[in-house]
């Protein structure tokens, strides 16, 4: 018997990741709880379990199972893997030095982004980003500064992918007021960030581009929203440009 295909693919694939997703929504789950919010049999759910647990990206305990660290290793290997990774991690580090906020590296991948490297130096500062973790692009600065610099019909299909969900009460939830941002973002030079996606959170990001004009991520800088003033703003953008003009700079030089 063949698998059922769907037409995002097959099924038996979407219902194991969907497990895996849910996993790690819930901080964990029991086999009943996944029942319960899927609609799959039990059995069906006990398979895949069972499969995914075998080649360790799901582990039991106490009949609660919870995503293996078999993840983790893939997903720093896929990291690692991104070109300008160890380019990121320097130029990073020294942001974060430089400005004692958070700074990371993100990248835009199936229309979502995710930090490829961040660091803080600062201790009193919060930490924002969760390594891996994949963001809305309608609602950070990082997605702001990317979608800027991509064409409409691009943005568009971002848009129909994933929608305009809202995270806070100063999250953008329509298309004109997006598009209408992303202008400011262009006449500016730099996206921003006003705890559109996490309260409390205020942040700059630019993009960094490769000698082909291709955007090859963003610099992010962040920090909580009490030490933002007009003056600190421009202090971090001028920072920032320097060090796109480094990370920019050594792309060129290994091509």
């Amino acid at each position: 018997m063949m698998p059922q295909r769907t037409e995002n693919g097959l099924r038996t694939t979407e219902i194991s990741l969907q497990l895996v997703e849910l996993l790690v929504k819930h901080d964990g789950a029991t086999l009943g709880e996944l029942a319960d919010e899927t609609d799959l049999a039990r059995s069906t759910i006990h398979n895949h379990l069972q499969t995914l647990a075998h080649y360790g990206y799901v582990v039991r305990e106490n009949n609660i199972y919870r995503v293996g660290l078999k993840l983790h290793h893939l997903g720093d290997y896929a990291r690692k893997q991104n070109e300008v990774y160890d380019i990121a991690k320097r130029i990073v580090t020294d942001l974060a030095e430089e400005t004692e906020l958070e700074v990371d590296f993100t990248v835009e991948e199936n229309g979502r982004t995710v930090a490829l490297y961040d660091a803080t130096s600062y201790s009193d500062s919060p930490s924002f980003i969760v390594d891996g973790r994949l963001f809305h692009m309608h609602n950070t600065a990082s997605g702001k500064s990317i979608l800027a610099e991509y064409p409409e019909t691009r943005i568009t299909e971002i848009l129909d992918q994933w929608g305009l969900p809202s995270e806070t009460e100063q999250t953008i939830t329509t298309r004109d007021e997006l598009f209408a941002d992303l202008e400011r973002t262009r006449e500016r030079g730099y996206a921003i960030n006003e705890e559109e996606a996490i309260e409390g959170l205020w942040a700059v990001s630019k993009v960094v581009k490769d000698r082909l004009g291709r955007v090859r991520g963003s610099l992010n800088v962040c920090g909580p929203t009490y030490i933002h003033t007009d003056e600190r703003e421009k202090t971090i953008v001028s920072q920032l440009d320097k060090k796109i003009e480094a990370f920019e700079r050594s792309i060129a030089e290994r091509s």
